[in-house]
């Protein structure tokens, strides 16, 4: 068995295999679980706050199969820099989304989980396999368990793969098997595709771009509130005030202060003229930067159909 870091990245293996998950769950005894032997490769934290910054990895062969298993032992804010770091050198099979049974799946936490998935895309789903420790601690059958907890039922909906269920503390191999057949099945459904840097870039580009349809069309709101308070403010002021201080003209006129009387009339819609103009002017800009964005959106898009 070979162990290692990320920062000496670990050779192609037949199966590449990330670990994470809440803080606590057991992933680093689940890793252990799955290479085998009497050695603790991954350092198993019980009351863990992590400082770490790197993963650990082996590799080994199980069953005949060459695998390579990387533990993120990190807080799971911290995962995404991590698989970020992971497929820069090792393209994924399968992500084992560890989760500890009997104790309460938080709010927070399934938070937590759906923040790193949307963050990694949705390829990320068909690669996964959540699997459940400690389930002897819980007094009903797994399935029930799902049964009664909605956000666990949910996760496992989204995973491709399912879920599987370790005891770390028991030394039966039978368990680790069942596990790889599942793998083995996952992987052969996605057409022994794995999840890659130019998957994680892909999704990155695709969330920077959903941010700038938010600010474009935000932006073309804001100039057209203008135009339209412009044109609304224009009709009110000829209309009302227009008339009216074209009555006070006449008399102003007829006294002999015609000039000045026009001017007072006209002065009144000069405010709404400016600002239908500056919300024209504003409209006309962002319509400019729409155009050269979406223009380059579609270059964009049309390089992602490319890659894939």
């Amino acid at each position: 068995m070979r162990r290692g870091s990320m920062s000496h990245p670990p050779q192609f293996s037949e199966l590449n295999i990330v670990l994470w998950g809440p803080t606590g769950a057991g992933k680093s005894a689940s890793g252990n679980t799955i290479l085998g032997g009497d050695r603790e490769t991954f350092e198993e934290h019980h009351h863990f706050t992590s400082e770490t910054k790197t993963c650990a990895s082996a590799q080994t062969v199980v069953d005949r199969r060459a695998i390579t298993v990387i533990d993120t032992a990190v807080k799971i804010t911290d995962v995404q820099t991590q698989i970020e770091q992971i497929v820069q050198s090792t393209p994924l099979d399968v992500f084992l989304l560890v989760i500890k049974l009997g104790e309460t799946f938080t709010k927070e936490k399934h938070q937590a989980v759906k923040s790193v998935q949307e963050k990694l895309g949705a390829k990320v789903l068909k690669h996964t396999i959540v699997l459940f420790t400690h389930a002897d601690q819980l007094h009903e059958s797994v399935e029930d368990h799902l049964g009664d907890c909605e956000a666990l039922r949910s996760v496992v909906h989204q995973c491709s793969g399912g879920f599987h269920v370790f005891n770390n503390k028991d030394g039966d191999r039978a368990q680790v098997t069942e596990l790889l057949e599942k793998m083995e099945s996952l992987r052969r459904r996605n057409g022994d595709r794995r999840y890659t840097e130019q998957d994680y870039k892909r999704r990155r580009r695709d969330l920077w771009l959903k941010k700038c349809d938010v600010f474009v069309a935000i932006a073309l709101a804001a100039a057209t509130v203008l135009v339209l308070a412009g044109a609304v403010l224009r009709e009110g002021a000829g209309a009302v005030d227009g008339g009216a201080a074209l009555e006070r003209a006449d008399v102003w006129r007829s006294a002999g202060v015609g000039e000045a009387a026009m001017m007072m009339a006209s002065a009144r819609t000069a405010p709404a003229g400016l600002l239908g103009a500056a919300g024209g002017a504003a409209l006309l800009a962002v319509a400019a930067c729409a155009g050269l964005y979406f223009l380059a959106r579609k270059y964009l898009s049309r390089g992602n159909d490319k890659s894939d």
